[in-house]
């Protein structure tokens, strides 16, 4: 039995998205942070952090986004992922790519113009997102010439780099990052939010 535990984040929304384009069948658990339920006796003994996702698989608890989505790839014949370990690491970099530099500051602006707003009442931080807006302009047109050579991340076939990184940048559709300098990356991002797996995701999550 595979057990998904979340919360309205696009961390979690990252592993359904997976999970959903896989095919695979799981029970979907969301946590009320405002509950405190991420931070109960039973949350930790999966994620010792408090945070999410975090899986259930046969009898193991798991955590990390875009470690679980590699392991529901792994456990599904490699689909979305490859068996081949030059492959495997062309979609490890660009997945860890979005996770440590581009997703990393997309998530700033999430942050600060989301978050911070509608759960601290408090305004951005404009230091902060004129950092996460400079490193921005440097990786988004590396994206863009990536995706305007092929329809996904990593070829032409979707792969969990696509999976991890479309959740932030659909997030982020609620903050001020401008993509209009970027066709090839709009075009992914249409191109994604329309897939019939995403929609099964984000369907777990209350408005």
């Amino acid at each position: 039995m595979l057990r998904i535990y979340g919360a309205s984040t696009f961390n979690a929304t990252k592993v359904l998205f997976t999970a959903e384009e896989l095919g695979l069948d799981y029970e979907y658990v969301h946590l009320n942070f405002a509950a405190g339920e991420h931070k109960s006796e039973a949350h930790l003994a999966r994620h010792p952090l408090g945070k999410v996702p975090a899986i259930e698989h046969n009898g193991h608890y798991l955590y990390e986004s875009a470690s679980l989505c590699r392991y529901l790839a792994n456990i599904s014949d490699k689909r979305l992922y490859s068996a081949d370990p030059v492959r495997a690491a062309e979609i490890d970099q660009m997945v860890d790519l979005m996770c440590h530099h581009a997703g990393r500051w997309l998530a700033v602006y999430f942050y600060q113009e989301v978050v911070m707003k509608k759960y601290y009442q408090k305004s951005p931080d404009e230091k902060a997102i004129a950092e996460a807006k400079g490193f921005l302009d440097q990786q988004l047109p590396f994206l863009e010439k990536v995706l305007a050579a092929s329809p996904f991340l990593c070829g032409s076939e979707l792969t969990i780099a696509d999976t991890v990184a479309f959740p932030v940048f659909q997030a982020c559709q609620s903050t001020s990052v401008d993509l209009s300098p970027y066709p090839s990356i709009q075009r992914w991002v249409a191109a994604l939010g329309d897939r019939a797996a995403f929609k099964r995701a984000l369907a777990h999550m209350p408005a």
